[in-house]
């Protein structure tokens, strides 16, 4: 391996430790917010994903973006490229489809096949191993519908031409079949889905980094004696006539971009967001430790992880939570 090569890994180990350091630090630092439960109930309905027979994650950037999980999802066109990144030495990729290129002794490009559908790319390195999960969309060339599932309108050119804003150029399909599909350690695909009442198959928007900071809040919880199998999604990814029927005022949410969730810790299953300050309530309060540790969380992430976030107490629609956003910038309300 050359001197340039061995450079490069290691920048690459020094940047995924952080962002993985970052969630797992963050109990010590934040003990004060609450009072953990002493015990750890597990969801009724939702039982802990299965991890990678023998794993141990391996630190991964998935196009540019770092990832220290097991499990890992990414989504590209048809067509499209995955460029790979391995901290590790003396690893393997393998790929169940689609094309592997070998770029230097540490990075591959894996080409996606001509056709819609879920693909997996396998990493090895000694004992440890690591799974992407490659979602090729179904391309999304306009109008108000994908597939027979209606969109409604997007609006082109939104604040200016920023590139959050650019409409999705895919989606994934979301059938039956994928619904309970892994997507990250702790969640499933269907968490995502638009809340539309729609019949399967649904389509949606999803991103890499969402995935990636939703497990790191949940890193984050674990550390501080609240480890749970998964968050409440409440909202995730939104059509913009769902948007609008629910009485958003803007047509530009983060919904409607695949990289915003609004999300609560229920451990006990009653889908509201559990009483962590001991006072026998569900309310903006225990909302509001989620929402103080992505707040530590950001302190010490790059500009690319940044976003949108705010906590809301309940209503006689829902209970309290918290919204996050990837923006790319950082936003509060």
């Amino acid at each position: 391996m050359t001197r340039t090569a061995k450079n490069r890994g290691a920048q690459r180990a020094k940047r995924a430790r952080a962002v993985f350091i970052a969630a797992l630090c963050l109990g010590a630092s934040c003990a004060a917010l609450s009072k953990a439960p002493s015990s750890t109930p597990r969801s009724p309905t939702l039982d802990p994903p299965a991890p990678v027979a023998n794993a141990a994650p391996i630190l991964l950037t998935l196009n540019g973006l770092e990832s220290p999980y097991h499990v890992m999802s990414a989504f590209v066109l048809p067509g499209g490229v995955l460029t790979l990144e391995v901290a590790a030495k003396g690893f393997t990729v393998s790929a169940d489809s689609g094309r592997l290129e070998r770029l230097d002794p540490l990075a591959w490009n894996w080409t996606a096949p001509a056709a819609a559908g879920v693909h997996e790319l396998h990493v090895h390195s000694g004992g440890s191993r690591s799974l992407v999960r490659v979602f090729v969309l179904r391309p999304y060339y306009g109008g108000t519908t994908i597939g027979g599932y209606r969109l409604g309108h997007y609006v082109r050119d939104a604040k200016e031409g920023d590139p959050a804003y650019r409409i999705p150029e895919g989606f994934v399909e979301v059938t039956a079949r994928n619904f309970d599909t892994m997507v990250s350690p702790h969640f499933r695909l269907g968490q995502f889905l638009c809340k539309d009442e729609v019949a399967l198959p649904k389509f949606i928007a999803l991103c890499t980094s969402l995935l990636v900071k939703l497990e790191m809040l949940v890193d984050a919880l674990a550390a501080r004696g609240l480890a749970a199998p998964t968050l409440h999604v409440m909202s995730g990814y939104r059509t913009p006539v769902y948007n609008a029927a629910i009485g958003n005022q803007t047509s530009i949410s983060r919904h409607l971009y695949g990289d915003a969730a609004d999300v609560f810790l229920d451990r006990d299953g009653d889908e509201m967001q559990d009483d962590l300050d001991g006072d026998g309530r569900s309310t903006r309060a225990d909302a509001r430790v989620l929402h103080d540790l992505v707040e530590r969380m950001d302190a010490s992430l790059p500009e690319a992880m940044q976003g949108g976030l705010a906590v809301y107490g309940a209503t006689a629609a829902h209970g309290p939570f918290v919204h996050l956003d990837l923006r790319g910038r950082r936003a509060r309300w």
